[in-house]
């Protein structure tokens, strides 16, 4: 007789319940400190485990893993009743230069990675650090941390979509007037060359600005409404070509208008000068504008000022 189909045969894979509810304790004590509720929770959502465990087992555990040469805190009052791993022999040796490679590659990655990605990104360096136990390895890699002095709580409280468009009241670390109060409207947060801005609205200018998130040193108020407030800004019309176009990126504010093999035509809706006349300087010989002639006016003027700057010295 001929079988019209295959009978699955599903294999059963027989673990040490008690090894790998062993293992599942540290792993969860590396991460961070818990409590006897805490680790009895972790086993019991496992998805292999299921199954609530007694404290007694919990503290039968506890007893092994310091057997195998583990030292774990014991809960008190000063330690909020945690569980607290100091040390575990199953350390992850890395050597120096294999240190230095991995500190280079998350460089590399970071001009690549969007903002949330750095981020997590750090917390999976921190992981690693963790499991070496060694004390200056660790340090070395939160000195070299990406975004290390950008405040989470900040970033997260000036990024709330419910706070775009309305007046918001911030402290400012300002590199040339210094901590200072100020008005703005914030916009859009920007990550660029593994910087975080703030494109806002700015009411002592009168004009949108960049504000570097990390000398955001606090929130003092926001308004209720949205605001109307527009800008002004003007069309800037440059070409590119040379080298300039192997690494040129469109801004949300740009658009190309003509292209050729050589060169492009760019349209540009400034509305921040000094940012935008930044941006066309590291384009070096590479550019030229075309309209308007007050701002290309404008621009040989800076030009000319900053190479007479350089005859001087």
């Amino acid at each position: 007789m001929e079988l019209q189909g295959v009978k699955e045969q599903h294999k059963s894979i027989w673990i040490s319940t008690t090894g790998y509810r062993i293992f599942l304790e540290l792993k969860s004590l590396i991460e961070n400190p818990k409590t006897f509720d805490e680790l009895i929770e972790v086993i019991k959502n496992d998805k292999y485990l299921k199954k609530e465990i007694s404290k007694d087992t919990l503290r039968f555990d506890i007893s092994t893993l310091r057997s195998a040469g583990c030292i774990i805190s014991k809960p008190s009052k000063n330690n909020n009743y945690k569980l607290q791993l100091l040390y575990h022999p199953f350390n992850l040796n890395i050597s120096d230069e294999e240190l230095s490679l991995l500190i280079e590659l998350r460089e590399s990655l970071a001009s690549e990675l969007s903002l949330n990605e750095v981020f997590i990104l750090n917390d999976l360096y921190d992981k690693i650090a963790a499991l070496t136990f060694n004390n200056e390895q660790i340090q070395e890699i939160s000195n070299s941390k990406l975004l290390f002095d950008i405040n989470k709580n900040i970033l997260k409280e000036i990024s709330n979509p419910n706070i775009t468009g309305k007046k918001v009241g911030i402290k400012y670390k300002s590199p040339k007037f210094g901590e200072e109060d100020t008005d703005i409207i914030p916009l859009k947060i920007l990550y660029e060359n593994k910087k975080v801005y703030l494109y806002a609205y700015n009411y002592k200018y009168k004009s949108d600005s960049y504000f570097e998130v990390s000398k955001i040193l606090k929130i003092n108020s926001v308004s209720l409404n949205k605001e109307n407030e527009i800008s002004p800004s003007f069309k800037v019309i440059y070409e590119l070509k040379g080298e300039a176009l192997n690494e040129f990126e469109l801004k949300s504010y740009e658009k190309i208008i003509n292209r050729q093999n050589d060169k492009i035509i760019v349209e540009a809706e400034v509305t921040n000068e000094f940012m935008f006349t930044q941006r066309l300087l590291l384009f070096g010989r590479d550019f030229k504008i075309i309209s308007p002639d007050f701002f290309r006016t404008k621009l040989i003027d800076k030009i000319k000022l900053i190479q007479k700057g350089y005859r001087n010295d």
